[in-house]
């Protein structure tokens, strides 16, 4: 989930930027946000972020950030997108540190 925010930042950020990545742990949850200085997200491709095979790429397939909202949905967790063109893009992930889903297979 993570390597796939950070691999995106990277590549929104092909001249160069800066990637932070903040952990916080917080009553009963933890806070994840990964935020570039990159090139940020149209905003017409905003609403199909999480659809697989949707990409606005030259290259991959379109379903890294599908993978990431269904890990997150499976642990119980939110994912979010701050983006502005031109500045850079913060997704943040939120997830409870007490959830436990036993009708999941593994």
């Amino acid at each position: 989930m993570l390597d796939n925010l950070i691999r995106n930042s990277l590549e929104a950020m092909p001249g160069g930027g800066l990637l932070t990545i903040v952990a916080v742990r917080e009553e009963g949850q933890v806070r994840l946000k990964v935020s570039d200085t990159g090139v940020g997200i149209p905003v017409e491709s905003r609403p199909h972020l999480y659809e697989p095979f949707n990409t606005t790429k030259s290259k991959g397939l379109g379903l890294g950030l599908a993978y990431c909202k269904r890990a997150v949905d499976l642990h119980g967790g939110k994912i979010t997108v701050m983006s502005e063109e031109g500045r850079g893009t913060t997704f943040e992930i939120i997830l409870p540190t007490n959830h436990v889903r036993e009708d999941v297979p593994f």
